[in-house]
């Protein structure tokens, strides 16, 4: 069956189904997935050394610490030996080897959204980019949920040089207090969630404007190719997959987490004004790195 037939049928006879479900039965029918030689694809780690030296660092200035690769199910840690004699270098090398399990927590949760993330050519260029920029925002999220874990299993906290983890968890330390929760916390608190994607939206835009992820949302926005079909990854949840619908303002699968209290929904959970406030903050990065042409995009909606 040719995919144009296929397309009109489904236009036809699936108009009142989930548009997303309804554009991935017709996405079934494209070229042969990335990753199909599992099904799915099992996720699995892997850590690297990398030697740094005084002038590495000087004309590097920074190193990814992580990576997550949809097409081989592979994410990838990186551990840094410092192989000079500049403190500096020495204190940046064992200070993000300490990262390592927030690392960790970040590529995980990209993997786990992947299926959220990848073969996204149907949606708008607008809603491309809202997606990518909300990618990029979760992970972050999901490192404060993993540092405030780590808070409960030892009773300190995590051992961390970024300021939106210090920050968040003063902040949800001093509500928890305020509120007398009890220990694992459950982040389906609105105030507690209202704090971790304050912080973690807080956390993307100063990354943006070190010049972080604006390629990433740009080759989102003009991607509208009909990539092969990406199969889902053992980490990720199928069913969010068919709800998830950010076009109409559904954003509640991208921000489902697990944590040691259990399962928890960030988006459910925040407040009306914390989500506004979210949502105009990617509207408006999508907007600079479309320019004029933002005003052929179509608008978001919030529920």
């Amino acid at each position: 069956m040719k995919f144009n037939f296929l397309y009109s049928l489904s236009a036809t006879i699936l108009l009142g189904l989930n548009t997303n479900l309804v554009l991935s039965l017709v996405s079934f029918y494209n070229e042969k997935p990335v990753n199909a030689g599992n099904l799915p694809s099992y996720i699995y780690e892997q850590t690297d050394t990398i030697k740094v030296s005084d002038d590495m660092m000087k004309k590097a200035g920074s190193f990814a610490a992580g990576v997550f690769m949809p097409e081989s199910g592979k994410i990838k840690l990186y551990y840094f030996q410092h192989i000079g004699t500049n403190t500096k270098v020495r204190n940046f090398c064992n200070s993000n080897n300490r990262q390592m399990r927030l690392v960790l927590r970040h590529e995980k949760e990209h993997a786990r959204k992947a299926n959220l993330t990848k073969n996204i050519w149907y949606y708008s260029p607008n809603t491309r980019g809202a997606i990518a920029a909300q990618n990029e925002i979760v992970a972050p999220a999901a490192e404060i949920i993993e540092a405030l874990d780590y808070r409960f299993e030892t009773g300190h906290r995590f051992p961390t040089n970024k300021n939106f983890i210090k920050k968040a968890d003063d902040l949800i330390i001093k509500a928890a207090t305020e509120q007398r929760l009890t220990w694992p916390l459950n982040y389906n608190n609105q105030q507690l969630a209202d704090i971790i994607m304050e912080c973690a939206t807080e956390r993307f835009v100063s990354e943006t404007k070190r010049g972080l992820y604006k390629t990433t949302i740009k080759n989102a926005i003009n991607n509208c190719d009909i990539p092969r079909k990406y199969i889902t990854n053992n980490l990720c949840n199928e069913y969010n997959q068919i709800i998830f619908c950010p076009h109409l303002g559904v954003w509640g699968p991208m921000w489902q987490f697990e944590s040691k209290h259990g399962p928890v929904n960030i988006w459910d959970a925040a407040s009306s004004e914390q989500k506004k406030k979210l949502i105009n903050t990617v509207d408006s990065i999508v907007m600079v790195l479309t320019g004029q042409n933002y005003i052929f995009l179509q608008k978001q909606k919030i529920h």
